[in-house]
């Protein structure tokens, strides 16, 4: 009787390792070409919060607190002022519950007028100054569609083109950060 327990629970076990490697699981960006929905389910935030939320610095400025908003910013992402890249944070807004992903560059200086940034066949120009968070959204909607497709985005300075992200290592750190936004609002499964 023990014996037939152990085939069973064995060959159960075989059974869905088998699926899984038939079938394995598809991350997938849903509908990302849609207008921005930046409504935040309240198990998707307890799902960040619980186990998604030790990767990041969480600035909590009181005046920004107190209309209920928390910037989340990788600690793998690079602090370098030296040279010019892109890292994004997720502004959460607690009270309204909605989140928003925003670009942050290394420095203002490298940013002051409209900068091109190449992803594949895509040129998108974009002047952080006047960006809303419909166009951060868009920005990194696109960039994180094209990671999945492993698409490089460039700086275009003339016949230059610098990493967007800086490095590999930032690029990685960013491209968690897109992971992140876009299952807290519901778009990537």
């Amino acid at each position: 009787m023990e014996k037939k327990l152990y085939t069973y629970a064995l060959a159960f076990i075989g059974a869905i390792v088998l699926l899984t490697i038939i079938w394995p699981y598809e991350h997938k960006l849903i509908d990302w070409r849609a207008p921005a929905d930046y409504s935040v389910l309240e198990s998707d935030e307890i799902f960040f919060n619980n186990t998604r939320i030790y990767k990041y610095r969480t600035d909590e400025r009181t005046e920004l607190t107190a209309q209920g908003f928390k910037t989340h910013r990788s600690l793998k992402c690079l602090r370098d002022t030296t040279v010019p890249f892109l890292n994004f944070a997720i502004v959460n807004n607690w009270r309204a519950d909605e989140a928003y992903i925003v670009a942050e560059p290394s420095a203002r200086k490298f940013f002051r007028d409209t900068v091109t940034v190449r992803v594949d066949t895509n040129v998108v120009n974009i002047y952080l100054d006047k960006m809303d968070f419909e166009q951060h959204y868009q920005l990194a909607a696109l960039l994180f569609q094209n990671a999945f497709e492993y698409h490089r985005a460039f700086i275009v300075q003339g016949q230059d083109s610098l990493l967007l992200y800086g490095t590999q290592g930032n690029e990685k750190a960013n491209f968690e950060v897109f992971k992140d936004y876009f299952r807290l609002v519901g778009r990537f499964q």
